[in-house]
């Protein structure tokens, strides 16, 4: 039998994805990437904008029509689209044979039996209580000699901002035991994994009995083989001197970061309840360039938050001119359905979103590309991860989370050096990639 699932959204999504294959796999499963396979088709699902809601309703609705043929493929849509919706997928999607959250993916071997066996439709909705088991650790005896890794340290989301549908997607915050984490990681790196992202909605907010996430990731620093560790999504609220300081103390801790600002107006943040000024989060910013000075630090922005004049809008241009980002996701403000925000009028135009988000673009763009031109002639500690850009190049990410292309040494290819940490020094810059010479 095999498995096709389609995959939107973030990294967490990607994590929740693999594990599906894991559990599928136990169940007899093979993994396909031709849904015309398929004997189970699923679409793992985004709804933090309202485009990615569509995308997903989309490709579910394609899917949908294996049904037409002899085989007799099952269909179902897991992720937060499936929490927020429900049953009410099957009249949006008629044909659609099941609806599983997020916390019920250790059921999806049982749910599609039973939906083969009595042709009906079930939907599997609602948050688990955050046990030990309940965190679905890697498989390792399938990881695939893969150098890169996520690892979820805990699950939802208290900060209730007035425009994010997270906490009624993926629930209140249940944090992983830290002894849990490390094994994790442990057994990962022993199966050939050298970076590991650790996953969790508020990242930054860990806390399991008396191990803050300062705490968590000193002791993963010490696990003897891991060369790297990252991780998303933190919120600046927690991101106190104590854990700003371990850039550049901890060796395995990345020089890079994605710190959502999403306004840079107080009035707009207040709105917004994200419980921060623009002051506060650009002190956060002054004290990792400080404490590391070659810190890459991304971004995301909001556009056309309700009530937002056109003198808010100028205050988040001159965040983004003071932070001086490396890199940034801005979108296009849109209602979320449940959420605070959804109530109030969304009273900037259409067009105006769009101009305000070309003259984010605009300005991201050219400040990372400054940053990216300073950057010729450094040498970078690249993670070797994939075929590079050119016959004969492998390529992967430097530290500062930078992608990065050059010729493999000695004619190694990627089979020879895929996990290698390799010295480069940059010569040239691209669009979606910087080149250089392994040295």
């Amino acid at each position: 039998m095999k498995l096709f699932v389609k995959t939107f959204g973030c990294q967490m999504n990607a994590h929740d994805t693999a594990r599906i294959f894991d559990i599928m796999r136990r169940a007899g499963y093979a993994r396909t990437d031709d849904p015309r396979e398929a004997d189970v088709a699923l679409v793992n699902s985004c709804t933090v904008r309202e485009k990615a809601w569509h995308k997903a309703i989309s490709e579910t609705g394609r899917l949908r029509l294996l049904k037409g043929r002899a085989r007799d493929v099952v269909v179902g849509i897991v992720g937060c689209v499936a929490e927020q919706e429900g049953a009410r997928i099957f009249s949006l999607i008629p044909g659609v044979d099941f609806v599983a959250a997020p916390d019920h993916y250790a059921a999806l071997p049982a749910l599609v039996e039973e939906v083969r066996r009595e042709r009906s439709t079930r939907a599997l909705t609602g948050f688990d209580e955050g046990a030990a088991g309940d965190f679905l650790a890697a498989d390792t005896s399938s990881a695939g000699g893969s150098p890169l890794a996520f690892v979820t340290v805990m699950k939802g989301c208290d900060e209730r901002c007035a425009y994010c549908i997270v906490p009624t997607v993926r629930g209140p915050e249940r944090c992983r035991p830290a002894e849990d984490i490390v094994e994790e990681a442990r057994a990962l790196v022993a199966a050939g994994v050298r970076e590991i992202t650790l996953l969790g909605q508020k990242v930054n907010a860990y806390r399991h009995g008396q191990a803050d996430f300062v705490a968590l990731l000193e002791r993963l620093d010490e696990v003897p083989g891991l060369a790297r560790l990252r991780f998303v999504s933190p919120h600046p609220r927690h991101m106190a001197p104590e854990l700003t300081a371990l850039y550049g103390r901890l060796a395995t801790l990345c020089e890079s970061i994605h710190l959502p600002l999403q306004a840079g107006s107080d009035a707009v943040l207040a709105r917004m309840r994200r419980r921060y000024r623009a002051e506060e989060y650009l002190e956060v910013v002054d004290r990792l360039r400080r404490g590391c000075p070659s810190i890459a630090i991304t971004t995301d922005v909001i556009v056309g938050y309700p009530g937002e004049t056109e003198a808010e809008f100028a205050q988040t241009l001159e965040v983004i001119e003071r932070a001086r980002f490396n890199g940034a996701f801005s979108f296009k403000y849109s209602p979320r359905p449940g959420t605070p925000a959804a109530k109030l009028a969304d009273d900037v135009p259409a067009e105006e979103k769009s101009r305000r988000l070309d003259l984010v673009h605009e300005r991201m763009e050219r400040l990372e590309r400054e940053w990216r031109a300073s950057l010729v002639g450094a040498v970078l500690e690249v993670l070797v991860v994939q075929e590079g850009r050119l016959d004969g190049q492998v390529g992967g990410r430097a530290r500062n989370g930078q992608i990065v292309n050059f010729l493999a040494p000695g004619g190694k290819g990627l089979a020879g050096l895929e996990g290698a940490l390799v010295g480069v020094k940059v010569t040239a810059v691209h669009p979606h990639s910087l080149e250089g010479v392994a040295v």
